[in-house]
């Protein structure tokens, strides 16, 4: 009987990481990210899912007492055990069971605490989650001073900061969490979204597990785009020549998705020339990847957000079996899918005006609808301000990353847009803000001459490998490339010279290559090559 209620309590106690006090349905983004860790303080579980944060109400995790909180007394005090026995009296293995039962602040700083003192670096993932999941004051001041006792790095005394930073010591260092941190982590991310359990108890790698962070909201809470409603360029007469959009080409179909609506809503589930696809956008990393859902066997996938995140990156899942996808690389991590990688789509990063001139026939998205919860009719609809450049305005306008990564060398800012291009084992990563200065170009990536053509906004990439007529010597790298008269197209390149001295009439194909912010880049592909070159910065 004890348990059930603990479980009920724990679950209103813990369901405000869900929720945060700002107006889900208010019109534009704040000025200033709030706060999305949970208080340990809520009226009830229902209260919290209604009011699931909107995308733009993400924020870097942060804690702040709560007003109704009781004054600080010099004798904190400790909810009972389960056998009666006083909790401080109790080993460490024995206080996190207890503080699996019933989830508070007491027992969460106490624990904190006392791991610290232990010296031992596998507890640096528990106290991370104890300080993420907890967010009352007394937690979080004791898990930053246990975190600078573990790892050595003084404490910066504010939450966000020491977040970012100890967790990316612990994401570069990899330390495992060691025995019994499976069950931990699943059981008290549970309380934040009963599905979580469930998610987590799939990923066998411990190290990883301690990586994966909870983003802010529960699955689903960011709502995808189903089989959004299309216009034509005549009928979306709201999009501005500037903006920019994420234009794709499969088969005969050519679509533009406004980055105004993928940056609130992250998924979009589609079919574009008879293909379904995955639009996936991660804004925290500024990343967009065109996926094909259709699996080898035939069965077709449809995605979400999971409401977690590991370094920095949206972690997405899949409906039809409840596999854990890493976003950026298009691979299955943890579920019954693990190992299987996506194939993917060459996606273009441009204004909206210059995809309109090569391409009339576009297809756009019409304004998506407010979301609502038919289950749950005392919800209140999610609604956006779709106006470009809302979503995130504050991230995007700040140097400070919201979420641990990897510890990232300073060749490009953390959150300065990188072209990437992974290719046959091989990776690069070109600075955009230099390749917007620049023409067309050859670049030489593990011996694959790669024809880069920047554009406002991003670029495309084709390759030169193998081009009959040619002689390979032409594709020196760095080598201009002279473009045909209308040549930029999605999937294929015309190209009259290259050199400035070798006249040509050639076609190169496209192949994949994305855009994001460097720190997610390096995170994924240590090893990547950079353009340009550290020296010449």
């Amino acid at each position: 009987m004890r348990k059930l209620i603990c479980a009920a309590v724990a679950v209103s106690v813990l369901a405000a990481a869900c929720s945060t006090s700002a107006d889900p349905d208010e019109g534009s983004a704040p000025t200033e990210p709030p706060a999305t860790s949970s208080t340990l303080a809520a009226d009830s579980a229902d209260s919290a899912a209604a009011t699931e944060p909107a995308a733009d109400d993400m924020g870097p995790p942060d804690t702040t007492p709560s007003d109704t909180a009781p004054p600080p007394t010099t004798q904190p005090f400790f909810p009972g055990t389960e056998d009666g026995r006083p909790f401080l009296e109790l080993t460490l293995t024995e206080k996190i069971h207890e503080f699996l039962e019933l989830p508070n602040t007491a027992f969460a700083a106490n624990i904190a605490g006392e791991m610290g003192l232990t010296g031992d670096q596998r507890w640096v993932p528990w106290v991370m989650d104890i300080m993420r999941t907890a967010g009352a004051r007394n937690v979080s001041d004791t898990s930053m001073g246990a975190l600078e006792r573990l790892t050595g790095i003084e404490s910066s005394g504010d939450f966000n900061t020491d977040y970012v930073r100890y967790g990316s010591w612990y994401r570069t260092n990899g330390v495992d969490p060691g025995e019994g941190y499976e069950t931990f982590k699943s059981e008290l991310y549970a309380y934040l979204d009963f599905r979580f359990g469930d998610m987590l108890a799939q990923v066998t790698d411990r190290v990883t597990l301690g990586a994966i962070q909870f983003g802010g909201v529960r699955r689903g809470g960011i709502p995808e785009l189903n089989n959004p409603e299309r216009l034509t360029p005549a009928q979306a007469d709201f999009m501005t020549d500037e903006e920019l959009v994420l234009g794709v080409v499969i088969g005969a179909e050519a679509g533009a998705y406004p980055v105004r609506f993928l940056a609130r809503h992250e998924l979009a589930n589609d079919v574009v020339g008879g293909v379904p696809v995955a639009l996936g956008y991660c804004t925290l990393c500024l990343t967009a990847l065109m996926f094909d859902r259709r699996l080898p066997s035939g069965d077709v996938l449809s995605f979400q957000t999971s409401g977690l995140l590991m370094d920095s990156n949206k972690i997405m899942i899949d409906n039809e079996t409840e596999s854990l996808w890493n976003h950026l690389s298009g691979t299955a991590f943890a579920g019954p899918l693990a190992g299987t990688k996506l194939e993917q789509f060459p996606v273009a990063t441009v204004r909206w005006s210059d995809w309109l001139a090569d391409h009339p026939d576009t297809f756009t998205l019409d304004t998506p609808p407010p979301t609502y919860f038919p289950e749950m009719p005392e919800r209140p609809p999610i609604s956006y301000d779709y106006t470009p450049g809302a979503a995130y305005r504050t991230y995007y306008s700040s140097e400070d990353l919201w979420f641990p990564t990897f510890e990232t060398p300073d060749v490009f800012e953390l959150k300065e847009e990188v072209v990437t291009v992974d290719r046959g084992g091989f990776a690069l990563a070109l600075g955009l803000a230099a390749l917007e200065q620049e023409g067309p170009f050859v670049y030489v990536l593990g011996g694959e001459p790669l024809v880069i053509v920047p554009n406002q906004g991003g670029a495309r990439v084709y390759s030169a490998a193998e081009v009959a007529g040619v002689p390979a010597e032409a594709w020196r790298h760095g080598a201009p490339v002279e473009v045909a008269l209308g040549g930029v197209l999605h999937d294929e390149l015309r190209v009259n010279g290259v050199d400035g001295r070798n006249r040509i009439d050639v076609t190169l194909p496209r192949i994949v290559s994305s855009q994001s912010f460097w720190f997610a880049w390096f995170g994924l592909h240590p090893d990547t090559e950079i353009w340009p070159p550290a020296d010449h910065r």
